[in-house]
């Protein structure tokens, strides 16, 4: 029966100089401990793998053609319709790399904590990278913004009220020169903010009065925690959004991400030639991937703003 490992140093079994010795260790834990870690990966759809680091695609495509249906007597020919494209658009695959060092120390000493660390260190540094450059991309001026009536740390403020006129905004988002009925038909189904935004939240008595009856357990004032689901939206927490600004979208519509090369990791190898890891005495490993981000439909998505006191 296989054993569930979940750091180097679970047990006695594993030692430094063991993990030297079989050089894909290290690499395997650390694609364990990123898998499904990246916000762009929760947020845009995978469009697929690219070969040349350069996707072209449109923005803002129409979701209608140009004709309606119409009415075809018998023996008559069927029209033929096409829809309206929108802007082209051109997005940049993007290298991101870092590495990890194993010392001799490390082995001598066998320092099981340190390598953690810096394990630990790796991961943490590429989901903040991710988040930031899915951040700089919904950033886009084409994501439309809205300011809240007052902040919600103030007494006058009305999460609930601005929420549900921020989900009204992207599900009546529509094309230019759309007819009433011709709705992209977005349905806005998460919500991203900032963990910090918990004692804004547990402060407002609109947001708490969400939570009662047989649903007390969920309140946010009694468990001290970010609910699953905020009036029907997925809550994601990532700390590169700001405090005071929340973004609420439709997953897997507003944007897609597409990889050049997928996250890989190279076996853990000495850094020079010779015993004891080369005259640095060092073993490393390298963790990278590149992967462009792009936005098609940037009013599935808005950006709620103003909801802390400057």
């Amino acid at each position: 029966m296989p054993t569930t490992i979940v750091s180097v140093g679970d047990g006695s079994r594993f030692t430094v100089s063991d993990l030297v010795k079989n050089p894909l260790f290290v690499p395997t834990k650390m694609k364990e401990l990123l898998e499904n870690q990246f916000i762009s990966e929760a947020l845009f759809r995978n469009g697929g793998k690219n070969d040349s680091g350069i996707v072209k695609f449109r923005e803002g495509d129409p979701t209608f053609l140009d004709d309606d249906v119409q009415d075809v007597a018998e023996f008559g020919e069927i029209p033929v319709s096409s829809g309206q494209l929108g802007l082209p658009r051109v997005v940049f695959a993007v290298k991101k790399a870092l590495g990890i060092r194993v010392s001799k120390e490390m082995q001598d000493e066998n320092d099981i904590d340190a390598v953690n660390k810096q394990m630990t260190g790796l991961k943490n540094t590429f989901i903040r990278a991710n988040d930031r450059a899915a951040r700089a991309v919904l950033g886009s001026a084409a994501v439309p913004t809205m300011a809240v009536s007052d902040p919600w740390d103030d007494p006058a403020g009305k999460p609930r009220t601005d929420l549900a006129k921020a989900i009204e905004q992207i599900v009546t988002a529509a094309p230019d020169e759309a007819t009433a009925d011709e709705a992209y038909g977005f349905e806005p189904d998460t919500i991203v903010v900032n963990p910090g935004l918990l004692a804004t939240l547990m402060d407002n008595e609109q947001i708490l009065k969400v939570y009662n009856g047989n649903v007390a357990g969920e309140s946010i004032a009694y468990k001290g925690a970010l609910p699953a689901e905020i009036m029907g939206l997925r809550v994601i927490k990532s700390r590169t959004v700001a405090l005071d600004r929340v973004f609420i979208l439709e997953r897997g519509t507003i944007g897609f991400y597409s990889d050049t090369r997928p996250l890989q990791f190279t076996g853990l190898y000495p850094e020079g030639n010779g015993p004891n890891g080369g005259p640095r005495e060092t073993w490393r490993s390298d963790a990278s991937h590149k992967r462009a981000i792009g936005l098609d439909q940037p009013k599935a998505g808005l950006w709620l703003t103003g909801l802390v006191t400057p």
